[in-house]
């Protein structure tokens, strides 16, 4: 069962979406939240010292939620003013930098943590990777493995609440009363709606081709799905390899259909009721229940 935590926030700006300084109790780690054109305020931050960086910026195809680079140096400041300089980061326009308090962090331990990040990222699929390959884990001393997986433990636990979510994997599956049902030409989808997007389950099925209305984005997704072995092509039809957490309910039935389409209106129960009727069913439930 997970423990309740604390966590610390200074905005040492006074200006809410400026340079965040993040603290959890109990460890020594901090991490440092800010704009790419707030670098020269973040680098006061303790940033000129070993750690491991995430680059984030919008996917302009729109067929993940974001675009991540994942990093390290033995000086964070100096290596991001370097990238701020070059031409191959066009994508970034957050930054998310993790270094320790007591300089315990090292080298050896960011290297370590930038390829276990890397390798986290590559299986939740949520976000579009920019790192060309998976750079291979370090070899380290029992103690320094137990110190860099217990501070990539602290680390997992805050980025979700300043709104990395990809290196996390999906949730557990619900209940089968809350399944969800998709069907179409060579289509036929089980998932589960969540707060976090739409989860088709694994042996779900999907058209193999795709009309143009489908749009770029949502075909280069498809055709990602492909390369990476999540969908697996059998004739005129592919199958989900694994579970697959897409951004919206619409984005999963389109990618399945091979067509633009309302997901609210394709997903239903196994009453054949939509999601769109279930959730005014539920609200007006609760509205009854605030209301007796």
């Amino acid at each position: 069962m997970s423990q309740p935590y604390v966590i610390k926030i200074l905005v040492p700006s006074g200006d809410p979406a400026g340079v965040r300084v993040v603290e959890k109790s109990n460890w020594s780690g901090q991490v440092v939240v800010f704009a790419r054109s707030d670098l020269a305020l973040a680098a006061s931050e303790g940033l000129d010292s070993p750690g491991v960086y995430i680059l984030r910026g919008e996917d302009p195809d729109e067929a993940f939620d974001s675009v991540v680079y994942v990093g390290q140096s033995d000086n964070v400041a100096r290596r991001l003013t370097q990238h701020v300089r070059s031409d191959d980061k066009e994508f970034w326009t957050e930054t998310v930098a993790f270094v320790s308090k007591d300089s315990a962090l090292n080298k050896a331990h960011g290297s370590l943590l930038e390829a276990k990040l890397i390798e986290l990222a590559n299986t939740a699929g949520r976000a579009k990777i920019m790192n060309g390959t998976q750079p291979p884990s370090p070899s380290l001393s029992a103690t320094d493995l137990v110190e860099a997986e217990g501070f990539l433990a602290e680390a997992l636990a805050i980025l979700p609440l300043v709104g990395v979510v990809a290196f996390e994997k999906p949730s557990p599956r619900a209940s089968v009363s809350n399944r969800l049902f998709l069907s179409g030409p060579e289509t036929e989808g089980k998932g589960e709606i969540r707060s976090d997007g739409f989860l088709v389950l694994a042996g779900s099925t999907a058209r193999t081709d795709a009309v143009d209305s489908l749009g770029t984005g949502w075909a280069k997704l498809r055709g990602h799905l492909v390369e990476t072995g999540v969908f697996v092509e059998e004739g005129s039809s592919c199958r989900l390899s694994q579970d697959y957490l897409f951004k919206s309910i619409s984005a999963a039935s389109s990618i399945l259909l091979g067509r633009q389409s309302n997901g609210w209106l394709e997903w239903k129960n196994s009453d054949g009721v939509t999601m769109k009727d279930l959730q005014a069913q539920e609200i007006d439930a609760n509205t009854e229940t605030a209301g007796s």
